[in-house]
């Protein structure tokens, strides 16, 4: 099992220096980083941009910063579940609304060092999503709805994952009352 454990993961070893990018990205050699999954970012104008903020002293601290901040929550969070105060650990910060912070503040003329890495940090997210989309599919989609339509399996997907609820009392009293003859 843990070897079958081990393949599944190695490709997140492969990825290391693409998956830290979003944290340490001044400690990363530009040419060790996947180009071919971000679309719309340049080699060279990365290397550039990264050149140029790792000699801006605001932008060096603020990444340091983001580091420590990491760690130290994450070390907050190890202390409160080996004490077994999993309730306090809601209540420290989130570390992706942390690394989301930093980039958002980083100014927009460095925009391919911020498409690649918001581009990282979205990966598992949209994973989630099409993984949870293709499960409700299947569901919809079983053998014994052998009759389903593409155009009829598209409307039962959509009505499954949308949070819209109707407000059924606004639409009850647009509709004209038929009296009966």
């Amino acid at each position: 099992m843990q070897s079958s454990f081990g393949k599944r993961f190695c490709e997140f070893r492969e990825e290391k220096t693409t998956l830290s990018f979003s944290v340490t990205p001044l400690a990363i050699d530009p040419s060790l980083l996947n180009m071919t999954a971000f679309a719309g970012v340049s080699q060279p104008d990365l290397e550039m941009e990264l050149a140029d903020i790792a000699d801006k002293d605001i932008w060096v601290s603020k990444f340091k910063c983001l580091t420590a901040t990491l760690e130290d929550v994450a070390r907050q969070k190890a202390i409160l579940a080996q004490n077994h105060k999993s309730s306090d650990i809601e209540n420290l910060p989130k570390q992706d609304k942390l690394v989301f912070k930093t980039w958002n503040a980083i100014p927009n003329t460095y925009i391919n060092m911020k498409k690649y890495a918001f581009g990282v940090l979205s990966i598992f997210g949209s994973t989630y999503v099409c993984e949870q989309v293709f499960c409700n599919m299947n569901y919809i989609k079983n053998k014994h709805r052998s009759r389903l339509t593409d155009d009829s399996l598209q409307a039962c997907v959509k009505m499954k994952v949308t949070s819209y609820s109707p407000d059924v009392q606004t639409l009850s009293t647009e509709v004209q009352e038929q009296k009966s003859h």
